[in-house]
């Protein structure tokens, strides 16, 4: 069953009853970015995935698996601001949130994957997410899928 919701209540009342009802799947209209990066951010320390519309010229659908308060990975340097600008001000300015892709297979300069001492591959690197181009998110058991 697909509950759809249309704006009457915030994203937080909505995952509320979502989970309250057990619903796996909801539908949400006209999200504006600060609900979305709420959503995202109920992950918390655990894995999401999120689906949005790159901003390069393709406009191509990028799956992504991701994480928050992930502190220094050894393999992915932490993003960092240009000038005096911080990764906070730069996020907000362009309506996308930085988020740790957990998918990200690392490969040397000859391509091959890189792994560790203990033979395990190296996963993980920095992604912006545009707020104002997600399609989909999976959090916390539940699945929204947002239109326009």
């Amino acid at each position: 069953m697909i509950a759809t919701f249309k704006g009457e209540q915030t994203v937080e009342q909505v995952h509320t009853v979502a989970k309250t009802l057990g619903e796996k799947e909801v539908g949400l209209k006209d999200v504006g970015p600060n609900e979305i990066e709420t959503l995202l951010r109920k992950a918390g320390n655990k894995i999401g995935s999120v689906h949005f519309v790159k901003r390069t010229g393709k406009k191509e659908l990028r799956k992504m698996c991701y994480r928050l308060h992930v502190k220094n990975p050894s393999h992915a340097s932490a993003p960092k601001g240009t000038g005096s600008k911080s990764r906070k001000d730069i996020n907000k300015k362009n309506n996308q949130m930085t988020v740790f892709d957990t998918n990200k297979v690392l490969r040397n300069r000859a391509g091959e994957i890189k792994v560790d001492s203990e033979g395990k591959q190296q996963r993980g690197a920095w992604r912006t997410v545009p707020l104002d181009q997600v399609t989909r998110i999976c959090v916390d058991g539940v699945t929204y899928t947002i239109s326009k």
